[in-house]
């Protein structure tokens, strides 16, 4: 039983999500497009000879994820050899800030603003490095690069809005 009551503030109209909420459900939709394309490249190596519309959804959802998760897959993947282990680390992170992220961004107030705060830091360093003069950051090409750090700052907004929100609702209380 909840002594505290979750936190109501952000896009939440008519039982809407939150910001912080719509930045997990993006963060997990976008952690899939990888996974669709290794699942049929699997099946189907000649997917991997061409571009199509499968190495876009590829490009576009490696591009949006956070600098340190894709390093850290690709320094997984350089260990291993075995795209297999991509593919769970990817459904393991996307499955992992789903749990926690509901746990922490909803169970109380203080809890939420903090994880927020945190998040919010988190993707303001990996916008700064999405901009630094790294070989990584051009691995997709320029128009997944501007994509991911567009998505990206998206989602720094949704959280911001949040945090905005609360200020406002502390304010008036």
């Amino acid at each position: 039983m909840r002594l505290i009551p979750p936190i109501t503030f952000g896009t939440d109209v008519r039982k809407a999500l939150s910001g912080a909420d719509l930045y997990v459900r993006v963060f997990q939709i976008l952690s899939l497009l990888p996974v669709l394309y290794l699942f049929v490249a699997a099946a189907h190596p000649a997917v991997m000879t061409s571009r199509n519309v499968l190495s876009a959804l590829f490009d576009a959802g490696m591009s949006t994820l956070p600098r340190a998760e894709s390093l850290l897959l690709a320094a997984l993947y350089r260990h291993t050899g075995n795209e297999i282990y991509v593919y769970f680390a990817l459904l393991a992170a996307a499955l992992l800030l789903g749990i926690l992220g509901n746990r922490l961004f909803r169970d109380n107030h203080r809890s939420g603003r903090k994880t927020r705060l945190v998040f919010t830091v988190m993707i303001v360093a990996d916008l700064i490095l999405r901009v630094a003069p790294f070989a990584f950051n051009s691995t997709f090409g320029l128009p997944a690069a501007v994509f991911g750090f567009a998505v990206r700052l998206a989602c720094l907004v949704l959280i911001l809005l949040d945090l905005r929100a609360d200020r406002q609702s502390t304010v008036i209380k």
